[in-house]
């Protein structure tokens, strides 16, 4: 069995997991219990992604922990494409909502000062729900990322 940090089955996997749904859980409270977003496309496309994170990381997560306990071995070509094919599309998904609403929340704050003049708008909270996506994106990043070198070297 090869030993790559973060691939499934692997306590370091599993931290990533937990920390993508503790993000991801984090951004859609923030963006949940703010006012307003549900007139921006962006932050609703957020609040979507970070629903399908939390799913897809708490089932890893559940996967993760019977394969500790279990000592099952996660890591044949079959159960890594499954891994590698939903890490990436969660991924680019993930991506591009946070940057999206990257761009909506700059433009509320700074451009056109639409916090300042409408003092109901939950900016502060927009702020934080971007961060903790751009947070879920790294750690899911990072075990797609993972799973991937291990799936080819695998194939070697």
């Amino acid at each position: 069995m090869k030993d790559v940090v973060g691939s499934p089955g692997t306590r370091g996997g599993l931290a990533l997991r937990v920390s993508q749904f503790v993000c991801a859980l984090g951004s859609l409270a923030a963006m949940g219990s703010s006012y307003g977003f549900s007139n921006y496309s962006a932050f609703c496309y957020l609040a979507f992604q970070m629903t399908l994170q939390l799913i897809w990381s708490f089932i890893l997560i559940c996967i993760d922990v019977h394969s500790l306990k279990t000592n099952w071995d996660l890591h044949s070509t079959g159960n890594l494409w499954k891994y590698v094919i939903g890490d990436w599309l969660l991924a680019m998904g993930t991506m591009a909502a946070a940057s999206s609403s990257t761009g909506v929340a700059i433009l509320l704050e700074t451009d056109v000062n639409f916090c300042r003049v409408y003092p109901y708008l939950s900016c502060s909270r927009y702020k934080v729900s971007v961060i903790l996506a751009s947070m879920a994106w790294s750690f899911m990043a990072a075990s797609a990322g993972s799973t991937f070198w291990l799936l080819v070297s695998l194939s070697e």
